[in-house]
């Protein structure tokens, strides 16, 4: 079977605007040659007519089918590649449907396999909406869960086609992120700093766009303009911090507009997104481990987020990274999230489990997690130090001369004329900031490293990573190995490092004790490598 034709417009409609850099430069290096007007139009014309003809081509000779134990995927032209999944090795179904796929009834499916190269998945554009639906009714038949009989195939996921039946057999919804829970996630979400580098790839494209030089203006009219007092500069951070929360909760809301997590079977199916609806289907039982994530800041408003540790890496273009793939809560109140979360994943029985009631591990090791930060911070400090008060007296016409009063040559493309005290404090906020967030990370880790040993084989890990508080619940069957590590200066006193891998492609792929005495070392290492569950 073939995909719409729908699929083969996107394909074009991509590749034209990728060939949009490489035909300016082909158009500058025509115009250096002068060669005639029709000479220019019939190169434009044959460089358009090969991409458009070859992408036909590429989508005549694509074709998939559905076997009786797996999909295939044929494609190529001279040199012809057959992919194919058995329905029993697939691990995820994502399916998306942007808005413009809604009137011809059609979706994109893609496949995961779980393996991390290239080959492992199959993306299928632009077809039949219940294709989705019928590669789970394969998948369940194919892996003969108790879950599946002769019964027909389920309905599609209710919020994919835009409606929101719960009574659908088979189905049930376990949780709704409404608008409010959106915009939490959007503000507390402490990683909306990265709306920043969105901010100044902008900036950057309308260099191409508006005169030479208009950008450069620009930034250098507010670098004056903040340097010019502290009142200033505070007003300049502030506004930028604003444009960053903008696109951080505009971003939120497209991405995780009516999130909901159904519970169908053995399934977990995640629906989210505004103008393209996408749908992830996640198998409980390739569950590796469950993460909860807090920042800081969601740690004061007691605020959650919710991870499942996956064996598939996802795929490219699904929208997410690496870290928040698997994602099946993105905000919840701490006070539902266990209830949620028993009600979502059942098989993994988290009530008995507490915030609280872990057993830490770094308690009275500070000395071997903060020393190293405090004599880094003061080292860095001392040399950032010094080389502005070198370069101060280099610029100044007398040794002698106040520092406030120096000044570096007419034209310097930063300080002139504002190079006084205020800049002096800021070079050496830098490393005092570094050191703060070097001293944050570990200082988290002493208060928050530990363990409980649950029935069944399961262990929760507490922990930070970053300026986060995380928490993660695996079985011992899952960690790959152990691996422990100590300095020698750590030896007499019984200290040591304890790493715990998984097989996770997704967030966080290892259980970490960055300092641990060694009988409790021992004693986790005894557990993780005692057969059974």
């Amino acid at each position: 079977m073939r995909v719409h034709p729908l699929s083969l417009i996107i394909d074009i409609t991509e590749r034209a605007r990728s060939m949009i850099g490489t035909m300016v430069s082909l158009l500058v290096l025509i115009a250096w040659m002068r060669p005639s007007r029709p000479v220019v139009w019939a190169i434009i014309t044959l460089a358009v007519t090969v991409m458009i003809v070859r992408r036909i081509t590429l989508w005549a000779c694509r074709r998939y089918r559905l076997g009786d134990d797996e999909i295939t995927l044929v494609t190529g032209v001279f040199n012809t590649v057959r992919t194919a999944i058995p329905y029993d090795h697939i691990h995820t179904i994502n399916i998306g449907q942007p808005f413009f796929f809604k009137p011809f009834g059609l979706v994109s499916v893609t496949i995961d396999s779980g393996g991390t190269s290239g080959g492992s998945s199959i993306s299928l554009i632009a077809v039949p909406a219940n294709l989705g639906d019928e590669l789970e009714r394969l998948r369940l038949k194919s892996t003969d869960t108790a879950t599946v009989d002769a019964e027909p195939s389920p309905d599609p996921v209710p919020t994919v086609e835009g409606e929101s039946d719960s009574s659908r057999e088979g189905e049930r919804l376990v949780f709704h992120a409404s608008a409010r829970d959106t915009v939490l996630f959007a503000i507390t979400d402490l990683g909306f700093f990265a709306a920043l580098a969105v901010i100044y790839g902008f900036a950057q494209n309308l260099r191409d766009l508006l005169p030479e030089g208009m950008v450069d203006a620009a930034e250098y009219a507010v670098f004056r303009y903040a340097a010019g007092s502290i009142l200033t500069a505070v007003m300049v951070v502030t506004a930028i911090l604003a444009s960053m929360l903008v696109v951080s909760v505009v971003k939120s809301l497209l991405q995780y507009h009516r999130f909901e997590v159904w519970r169908r079977g053995d399934d977990l199916i995640i629906v989210r997104g505004l103008l393209t609806r996408r749908s992830v289907t996640i198998p409980v039982h390739r569950v590796q481990a469950i993460t909860i994530r807090q920042s800081v800041l969601r740690r004061a408003l007691h605020l959650s987020t919710v991870q499942v540790g996956l064996t598939t890496p996802g795929t490219e273009g699904d929208g997410d990274d690496a870290e928040t793939r698997g994602g099946i809560l993105p905000v919840i109140a701490d006070k539902r999230l266990h209830a949620t979360l028993h009600d979502m994943l059942p098989e993994w029985d988290l009530r008995e489990f507490r915030p609280g009631s872990a057993k830490r591990t770094a308690r009275g090791l500070g000395r071997y997690l903060l020393i190293m930060p405090i004599v880094w911070t003061m080292l860095a400090g001392a040399v950032m130090a010094a080389g502005v008060l070198t370069a101060a007296r280099f610029y100044a016409p007398d040794p002698n001369m106040p520092l406030d009063e120096v000044t570096f040559p007419a034209g310097h493309p930063v300080f002139e004329p504002y190079f006084h005290v205020l800049w002096l404090l800021w070079l050496l906020v830098i490393p005092l900031l570094a050191g703060g967030y070097a001293f944050a990370k570990q200082w988290l880790k002493l208060r928050t490293e530990g363990y409980a040993l649950l029935d069944d084989g399961r262990i929760v890990v507490t922990g930070a990573r970053g300026l986060g508080f995380v928490t993660m619940i695996t079985r011992r069957s899952r960690i790959q190995c152990v691996r422990r590590r100590t300095y020698p200066w750590r030896i007499a006193a019984g200290v040591e490092s304890l790493d715990m891998p998984m097989f996770v492609m997704n967030g966080y792929s290892w259980l970490r004790f960055t300092v641990i005495r060694s009988p409790e070392a021992q004693r986790l290492h005894d557990w993780a490598t005692e057969s059974g569950s």
